[in-house]
């Protein structure tokens, strides 16, 4: 049976899918963005990863990884800009 986490993280895992895209298309789209919020952005989804690993959230770890890998790559362009 699925969650209402499983079902938010679902929302989560086409979004994340969806904001790659654009950033793949348009790279420029990544220059608005802040370091210090999306690092603290990231850093939040790695605790909330965590979490579904040691409660046994297995789907819901699995959906929020496309979100969470668009958000480290929001962090490691902003660093090269640096």
């Amino acid at each position: 049976m699925f969650t209402m986490l499983d079902i938010g993280s679902f929302f989560l895992f086409i979004s994340g899918f969806l904001m790659i895209r654009t950033a793949y298309k348009d790279r420029d789209v990544l220059t608005g963005y802040n370091l210090i919020g999306s690092l603290m952005l990231a850093i939040g989804i790695s605790f909330s990863i965590i979490f579904y690993l040691q409660e046994g959230f297995w789907i819901s770890t699995l959906l929020t990884m496309p979100n969470y890998l668009y958000w480290i790559v929001v962090v490691v362009s902003l660093l090269r800009k640096r």
